[in-house]
């Protein structure tokens, strides 16, 4: 069974932000917090499970993933495919174990430990980018 699990859906629509992080306790609190944001969190623990959620049809608005995740297919390898199958999807890359300029060819990055504001921050800007392009 999938560990895909989309949060409440407030009353509101919301923008949805597609989580990929394989350490349980760091995605719990990141999820909590962007929901507390008032975004709408997909959960996935893996890359390759995104991607294979992503390619059957799932909607997302943003994806915000640890490069490092268990699996065969890595967070790097996830946003590069995505980057080439949909451009207009805005992904956030962040690890606390990258060389962060190399991650920034693919994609935004945030090195690990992160501030909960400086993401959520991030998250808004690609949405607005999103928006206009």
């Amino acid at each position: 069974m999938s560990s895909l699990r989309p949060s409440q859906i407030p009353a509101a629509a919301t923008r949805t932000v597609l989580l990929v992080e394989d350490d349980a306790l760091v995605r719990m609190v990141t999820a909590g917090e962007l929901r507390e944001a008032g975004l709408t969190v997909i959960e996935a623990a893996s890359a390759g499970e995104a991607y294979d959620a992503i390619r059957a049809g799932l909607a997302v608005d943003v994806v915000f993933t640890d490069v490092r995740t268990e699996g065969t297919l890595d967070g790097y390898e996830f946003a590069r495919r995505l980057r080439a199958e949909r451009p207009a999807l805005p992904v956030i890359l962040t690890s606390g174990h990258l060389d962060g300029a190399v991650a920034a060819l693919v994609a935004p990055f945030l090195a690990k430990p992160y501030r909960i504001e400086t993401v959520i921050q991030l998250i808004r800007h690609q949405l607005g980018a999103a928006r206009t392009a």
